[in-house]
C-alpha cells in the first residue's frame, strides 16, 4: 500500500504547470532461518609449475659457487611440479643457500668486499625463485554447527513522480533500511522520459540485466541466499537509455566511473501475447574490460501458471602470456606475471511458478559451471499465503548441498 504525500505542485523552470506526487510505501518481515552446519575439510596444498626460467637460476648459483649437487628435478617447463618434485627444487635451493652461507662464513673463501656482494646477490636470486615456486594453499573449510536465526528488517521506499503539461515525465526513488546506517543513502534513481525514450541516472541495474531478468522466480521470506539470481558483470551501472515501441524494448548502459577500458551493456526484450499466453523474450550482452557475458532468457505466463528459463555465459577473454627473466650472473630472476584471468562461467536456471487465490507456490533449479571447478547446483520450493498486507512465507533451499530453511511473515504498508 501508498500513501500520497504531495499532489499536483507546481514546478518551476519546466514548459508549464506539472503534476507530481511523493509515495511513501514501506516493508517489514519477521520469521526465523535455519542453516545447515558443514563438515570440517582439510586444506588442499597447489604446487606451481617450475619453470625453465626459474630451474636455470638454480643452475647460474651453483655454477657460480661450483658446489652443490646437479639438478635432477622439473626442468620441463610445460609440467605442473609434483609434490616430490617440488621438495626436490627447494631441496637444491636450500642447499645452495647453505654452501653460500658457508663460504660466507669462511675468512678465506671470501678475500673482497666484491665476492662478498656477489655471494649475497645469489642468495637474494634464490630467495626470488623460492618466493615465486611457493605453493598455495586453500579450501580449508572449519567445522560448523546447524544454526537458527532471527530474521527480521524495516524498509521505507520514497517515489516520486510526475508529467510537465509538454509529456514529459519524470520520477526518482531512494529506499532508506533500519539495518546498518539505516540513512537515506545515494543509492537512489532518477529517470526523464517522453517521445525520445528514457533516459535514468543512480544505482542501475546493466541493460543487458533489464532485459534478461535478474534471474528466476526465488522462494522463502528472505530469499535463503538469492540463489535464483544470476550474477551481472554490470551490476553497478548508473546511466542508461532505453526505447519501448511495438512490444520491444532496447537499452543501453553504462558505468561511467570506468574512465579507462570498456564497461557498457545492452539489451532487446519483447513482450505479446501468444493465443492468450504473455511472452516474453529478452537478450542481452555486457563488455567490461576483456570480459564479455551475454544473457538470454524466456518466460510464458498463462492463468495462474508462470515459466522461466534463463541463461548466462561470461567469456573472460585469453590468458595473458607469462614472461618471466632468468637470473644471470649481473640480473636477478624475475617472475612472470599474467594479467587477472577468471575462469569463464555459465548459468542456467529455470523457475516454475502457480498462483491460486491466496496461495501461490514456486520452484527453482540453477547450476553455476565455471572452468577448471566443478559446478555449484541450487535449488529451492517455497510458498507464499496473502492475508491481505500480511503474507505467510515459507522455503527451502538447496545451496550445493548445504540446505537453508526460513519461514515468517511478510507486511508491507
Amino acid at each position: 500500500m501508498k500513501h500520497t504525500l504531495l499532489a499536483t505542485t507546481a514546478l518551476v523552470a519546466m514548459t508549464g504547470a506539472a503534476a507530481a506526487e511523493l509515495t511513501i510505501s514501506a516493508t517489514g518481515r519477521i520469521g526465523l532461518k535455519t542453516t545447515e552446519g558443514v563438515a570440517a575439510v582439510g586444506a588442499t596444498t597447489t604446487y606451481k609449475p617450475i619453470t625453465t626460467a626459474q630451474v636455470d637460476s638454480i643452475k647460474v648459483a651453483q655454477a657460480w659457487m661450483a658446489t652443490g649437487a646437479a639438478i635432477t628435478a622439473t626442468a620441463d617447463a610445460t609440467t605442473a611440479a609434483t609434490a616430490i618434485e617440488y621438495v626436490a627444487a627447494l631441496a637444491l635451493i636450500t642447499e645452495a643457500e647453505a654452501a653460500i652461507a658457508g663460504l660466507q662464513a669462511i675468512a678465506t673463501n671470501v678475500d673482497t668486499a666484491s665476492e662478498v656482494t656477489a655471494l649475497n646477490y645469489e642468495l637474494a636470486r634464490l630467495a626470488e625463485v623460492k618466493a615465486a615456486i611457493a605453493p598455495t594453499v586453500a579450501g580449508k573449510v572449519t567445522k560448523t554447527n546447524d544454526s537458527t536465526d532471527a530474521v527480521n528488517r524495516m524498509r521505507v521506499s520514497f517515489s516520486g513522480s510526475g508529467e510537465t503539461d509538454s509529456g514529459i515525465a519524470f520520477g526518482a526513488s531512494i529506499r532508506a533500511d533500519n539495518a546498518g546506517a539505516g540513512n537515506l543513502g545515494t543509492g537512489g534513481s532518477q529517470f526523464v522520459s517522453g517521445a525520445f525514450g528514457k533516459v535514468s541516472m543512480g544505482d542501475l541495474n546493466g541493460a543487458d540485466e533489464s532485459a534478461a531478468g535478474g534471474g528466476v522466480s526465488g522462494v522463502g521470506l528472505t530469499g535463503l541466499g538469492d540463489h535464483n539470481d544470476l550474477a551481472y558483470q554490470s551490476s553497478d551501472h548508473n546511466i542508461a537509455y532505453e526505447y519501448s515501441t511495438a512490444g520491444v524494448t532496447f537499452g543501453y548502459s553504462q558505468n561511467t566511473a570506468v574512465k579507462t577500458g570498456s564497461n557498457s551493456a545492452m539489451g532487446i526484450k519483447w513482450s505479446g501475447d501468444m493465443g492468450g499466453a504473455t511472452l516474453t523474450v529478452g537478450l542481452g550482452q555486457s563488455k567490461v574490460g576483456n570480459a564479455t557475458q551475454g544473457s538470454m532468457s524466456v518466460s510464458m505466463s498463462t492463468g495462474g501458471l508462470t515459466l522461466k528459463a534463463i541463461s548466462s555465459s561470461n567469456d573472460n577473454g585469453t590468458v595473458a602470456a607469462v614472461t618471466e627473466a632468468t637470473a644471470t650472473a649481473t640480473k636477478g630472476y624475475v617472475a612472470g606475471v599474467t594479467a587477472a584471468n577468471n575462469a569463464d562461467t555459465d548459468q542456467t536456471g529455470v523457475s516454475i511458478s502457480y498462483a491460486m487465490d491466496a496461495m501461490s507456490v514456486t520452484a527453482f533449479t540453477k547450476t553455476v559451471s565455471t572452468a577448471g571447478v566443478k559446478d555449484k547446483d541450487y535449488s529451492g520450493f517455497g510458498f507464499t499465503y496473502d492475508m491481505g498486507g500480511v503474507s505467510l512465507k515459507a522455503g527451502v533451499v538447496d545451496n550445493n548441498d548445504q540446505q537453508l530453511v526460513d519461514f515468517g511473515l511478510s507486511f508491507s504498508f
